[in-house]
């Protein structure tokens, strides 16, 4: 500090010896670029494509909503002779394209912490779709946040190859480009092919070779914890169990409801009132009033009325039920929304007139109103039994998710727990069942090693005894003898972060010696640091790492004059030990 002494007295003179320290940065916030329901902050919606940052999953629901509602289809059966309790079964929904929401969800469940959101448009609920231009458009907006160290897309999986391997190459050029950040790949399953196929299509297809070392790829699909989500369980309304045992087969119920709880108007119908679970009755006898069931179309107990599946025929039906019976006690919906816009449209004609179906468990309140002519009705009681069983059915239904976002949560937490040098592998992934595809050790072969691509594919397994495993730290460079661990490769983005960021305070300072030995000193702590905690390998720090900087060892006088400070790091990092190779041999009696 430079001081002018004018005056007799006593200065005080404060002199700085201990150098500036090294933040280590963070090395495990995601990113996760998709579609979600909603973008509101605060009560205001943004706009797309603007990174949030979040640290829950509670944050995530405020700001973007839930996931989009799926259709599941619950069939109620027979009893199984000798049982007195219906049959209940949740047949495999066709998943909308909307699954950001679970991938996020498992991401927390697997020990991750802040994260970034990135939604590039909300849900489409007429024809869901994603689309390659969009999730690009997320990828780009990326870049602007420096935080971000890992990049997950989840959604593109359902995109043709080639679209796969454009967003695909778009995030690993991105982490080249800022080499602070690492990309997340989920290798397609391809429904029933063989493992060689599958990886030959990722490989020929799905990635080019560029920039491999900075990405991973992980296989297969796992029955993730995740349940579907559903528009409520207050679309499920059973009626009073009043069955009183078997009866030639044949389950004998009062009657079995399922409210469609909004006003649909025929003027206008609307697509978006839809059944969060179809329930399809087969075998049922509801008193005495035999029904023709088909799956489909609508139905009710009333004077042996029955409406099938022909839309012409069961409108008619309808009409001749509204006019003539007075005791119609339900109406139960078991088809696509399609199908009943289509029906009350014949049922009420171009009127205009609103048909409103309530719920109505202990009667007296109006069940169905249609064209100024009033049903009433109701139930006495609810069978909770059953309605319970449907739920258990239904939240027994998980939904399968790509291992990336599981990923992204193990190794939050395996970098909280051991630190970024320890590989993300040998480790349990957490709320999950099972992966889709059994991998045997001959099916890793080929995975794991390419001579040709070098591309390898970490697989995921399931061990007797031990659960779902991460079973591979390799990174797309396989064949790359620096770079062929992910532990290595996220090892010096941290470093090179860290130092990067640390050694700012350097810019426009004297290019001397003291600034040389003070970024030198800083350095060698940091990285002395990570020797003691195990991240560098050496039975001493001066074999670990080297730090030089200075005049006639990484400058030139020409350096100087430029205005050019240089800084060689060196690092011996600890490599995982993918191959444990025991050797024994007999050893002959000695006495």
């Amino acid at each position: 500090m430079a001081l002018t002494y004018k005056h007799p007295g006593v200065y005080v003179e404060e002199i700085s010896t201990i150098p500036p320290s090294i933040a280590q940065v963070e090395t495990a916030i995601p990113a996760f670029i998709g579609y979600t329901e909603k973008r509101e902050k605060n009560g205001i919606e943004f706009g797309a494509n603007l990174p949030q940052r979040i640290t829950s999953l509670l944050d995530y629901e405020k700001m973007f909503g839930y996931a989009f509602k799926e259709t599941l289809d619950v069939v109620i059966n027979e009893p199984k002779p000798g049982e007195n309790f219906p049959a209940i079964a949740v047949s495999a929904p066709t998943p909308s394209p909307y699954i950001l929401y679970y991938h996020v969800k498992m991401f927390f469940e697997n020990g991750g912490g802040p994260c970034y959101i990135v939604s590039v448009d909300k849900f489409d609920l007429g024809a869901p779709a994603v689309t390659k231009a969009k999730l690009k458009s997320g990828v780009q907006a990326c870049e602007k946040e420096d935080e971000i160290t890992l990049l997950v897309l989840p959604e593109s999986i359902g995109l043709v190859a080639a679209d796969i391997k454009e967003l695909n190459d778009a995030m690993l050029a991105q982490c080249a480009k800022l080499q602070d950040r690492f990309t997340l790949i989920d290798v397609p399953q391809g429904g029933t092919a063989v493992i060689t196929t599958v990886a030959d299509n990722f490989r020929n297809n799905l990635v080019s070779s560029d920039n491999l070392k900075y990405g991973a790829a992980y296989y297969p699909q796992i029955q993730s914890g995740a349940t579907y989500n559903r528009l409520g369980n207050d679309d499920i309304k059973i009626q009073a169990d009043n069955r009183g045992g078997i009866n030639a087969g044949i389950y004998k119920k009062t009657g079995t409801a399922k409210a469609i709880t909004k006003v649909i108007d025929t003027a206008a119908p609307v697509a978006a009132v839809k059944a969060s679970a179809k329930i399809t009755i087969t075998g049922i006898q509801i008193e005495n009033h035999a029904i023709s069931i088909n799956g489909m179309g609508l139905f009710f107990g009333a004077g042996g009325i029955a409406i099938g599946a022909n839309p012409t025929a069961a409108a008619a039906a309808l009409v001749i039920a509204i006019n003539t019976h007075t005791d119609i006690k339900e109406l139960v919906v078991a088809s696509s929304i399609a199908d009943v816009v289509t029906l009350i449209a014949k049922v009420a004609g171009s009127d205009g007139n609103k048909i409103t179906v309530v719920y109505d468990p202990k009667g007296g309140v109006p069940r169905i109103t249609v064209s100024g002519k009033t049903l009433t009705g109701g139930f006495s009681s609810v069978d909770f039994g059953l309605y319970n069983s449907i739920l258990a059915a239904l939240d027994g239904f998980t939904v399968p998710l790509y291992p990336s976002g599981m990923m992204a949560g193990v190794m939050a937490r395996v970098d909280s727990e051991r630190g970024v040098w320890k590989a993300p592998a040998n480790v349990s992934i957490r709320t999950v069942d099972k992966p889709l595809v059994n991998i045997s050790d001959e099916d890793q072969d080929y995975l794991n090693i390419d001579a040709t691509s070098g591309k390898s594919i970490n697989a995921i397994r399931k061990f007797a005894g031990k659960g779902t495993l991460v079973w591979g730290a390799r990174t797309l460079a396989g064949n790359d003898n620096e770079w062929r661990y992910v532990p290595v490769r996220r090892l010096f983005i941290m470093v090179e972060e860290s130092v990067k960021k640390a050694t700012e305070f350097v810019v426009f300072e004297p290019n001397d010696v003291n600034t040389w030995y003070r970024a030198k000193t800083m350095c060698q702590s940091f990285l002395t640091q990570l020797w003691r905690q195990g991240a560098l390998a050496g039975a001493k720090p001066e074999d670990a790492f080297f730090v030089n900087v200075g005049l006639g060892i990484t400058m030139t006088a020409q350096d100087i004059l430029e205005g050019r400070l240089n800084i060689e790091i060196g690092m011996a990092a600890v490599r995982p030990a993918e191959f444990i190779i025991l050797k024994f041999s007999h050893l002959l009696a000695k006495s």
